[in-house]
């Protein structure tokens, strides 16, 4: 049985849990999910910004937000949630006139000790086990890599086109694998890809830019195969653009047409 899973990106100290609420109520009992979550959140994520108040160089801890860390311990407590760590600021910088997340311009030590904080941090704090790093922008390089790998986390997310993971054989053989599928198949590796002691997952975004049509040929294809399919939203984006409401509603509709089992991020990886 193919697996459903909904990855939503972006809960911080700036999160008010009645967002949550507007896109999730309707579902909550049926369709757990997956929320990635910033530790120390900076208040601007590339134009846009969280509270136009507050100072941009200011990381502002989520413990600080106490309404929705209560809303998220009594969540996860029932099983309706499952926290992920999304970096540890989600802070960017300008590199070559490209905004680029954390995980590609953060020195290999300061990647490292955030990473161990950051899940440590959200572990204490909302009394949970962290397994599944989401990494802001989907952006991270090798040193990320090792930084995750060095606490135990998968990854939400495929390796990219070039050399941008440590070098090793079980890299070089995860490569040539994702390859020969998409030459094959004509798209990408669409099961967990395992090496280096760590596994990594595609997964499908829902933007107000994303083509629906096409992202339920996906989800028809992954239920084909029994493979999982993993949609990746932003629940900030559905206040601008209420229509989101609609082709997420149509992708659960459908997934449960195709008999798709509704989980949460973590179990996509067999877990």
């Amino acid at each position: 049985m193919s697996l459903f899973a909904i990855r939503d990106d972006d809960t911080s100290f700036f999160t008010n849990p009645e967002e949550l609420e507007s896109v999730y109520k309707s579902y909550w009992g049926k369709v757990p999910i997956s929320l990635a979550t910033i530790p120390f959140s900076g208040p601007e994520h590339r134009a846009r910004s969280f509270d136009p108040t507050c100072s941009p160089d200011s990381e502002n801890p989520l413990g600080a937000n106490k309404n929705l860390v209560d809303w998220l311990k009594n969540k996860n407590k029932n099983g309706q949630i499952e926290i992920m760590l999304h970096g540890y600021s989600h802070r960017y910088r300008r590199i070559n006139g490209q905004w680029v997340g954390e995980y590609g311009w953060k020195p290999p030590e300061q990647l490292a000790e955030e990473t161990r904080r950051g899940k440590e941090y959200l572990e204490s704090l909302l009394e949970t086990n962290i397994k599944e790093f989401v990494p802001p922008s989907n952006t991270i390089n090798k040193y990320g890599i090792q930084a995750i790998r060095s606490e135990n986390l998968n990854l939400s997310g495929v390796m990219g086109r070039g050399l941008d993971r440590p070098f090793t054989l079980d890299y070089m053989q995860a490569y040539a694998k994702r390859w020969a599928w998409r030459l094959r198949h004509g798209d990408a590796y669409p099961f967990p890809l395992r090496y280096g002691g760590h596994s990594e997952l595609r997964a499908y975004t829902l933007t107000p830019r994303s083509d629906e049509d096409g992202l339920c040929r996906s989800l028809r294809y992954c239920a084909s195969i029994n493979a999982p399919f993993v949609l990746a939203t932003h629940y900030w984006e559905f206040n601008d653009f209420p229509n989101m409401h609609s082709s997420m509603a149509r992708l659960i509709s459908l997934a449960e047409n195709l008999d798709m089992k509704f989980a949460k991020l973590s179990s996509c990886f067999g877990e």
